[in-house]
């Protein structure tokens, strides 16, 4: 049995730190419910990011190097090109190299020539609303191969800031309940919420597993 001073104080450092996680977690609550309103409603006019895209072809000159292998030789041009961002689908022949460089709300595939020794660069560029929609869903994930981490230092910075946040909402999930469950009398419709919520969660749950 917790003494009941011991418990008194848990209770106020979990209503503390409920407070002060939430207001952290602010910011972040609404960007990612606003990024998914855009991903379920892409027919929204203001939202529009696709119709606003920007559309550029360049093609540079560039100096290439004897390097040991493809990684050096990509930072090397990266560094020429001037480009930051996660790298993926490369591939390399011996007469050329193609691969993408992705941030938020930019994408940019390049063709390296080495006879001409020249890039081609198709840039895409979105909106502000194209930015968030991208933030919601960029991980730095490869699909080909979906082992790798990501390359880019902003896009770990990123995915270990959603652990926190995703550990974040954890927490202040099981503390509502922790406090809710203190003053359940008070509340006598609580019981119904959260039995309502966790029904509709183990619906969609089953319902994802038998399609």
């Amino acid at each position: 049995m917790i003494p009941k001073s011991k418990l008194k104080e848990l209770t106020s450092w979990n209503r503390k730190l409920h407070i002060y996680i939430g207001l952290f977690l602010l910011f972040f609550i609404w960007l990612f419910s606003l990024s998914g309103l855009i991903l379920n409603h892409g027919n929204w006019k203001f939202t529009s990011f696709w119709e606003a895209r920007e559309e550029k072809k360049t093609v540079t000159p560039i100096t290439l190097i004897s390097a040991p292998d493809s990684a050096t030789l990509l930072q090397n041009l990266m560094q020429q090109l001037k480009l930051t961002g996660e790298v993926s689908e490369v591939k390399l022949t011996p007469v050329n190299l193609d691969f993408r460089v992705a941030s938020p709300g930019i994408v940019r595939d390049l063709h390296i020539d080495f006879q001409n020794k020249t890039a081609e660069q198709k840039e895409l560029r979105f909106n502000f609303w194209g930015k968030i929609r991208s933030l919601h869903t960029f991980n730095g994930s490869n699909k080909t191969y979906p082992e790798r981490g990501p390359n880019w230092m902003a896009t770990r910075v990123w995915r270990l800031a959603m652990d926190g946040i995703a550990l974040g909402f954890i927490f202040m999930c099981v503390s509502s309940w922790i406090m809710w469950y203190k003053i359940r009398k008070e509340y006598m419709w609580g019981t119904l919420v959260f039995i309502t919520g966790f029904a509709t969660a183990i619906y969609f749950v089953y319902l994802l597993k038998i399609l």
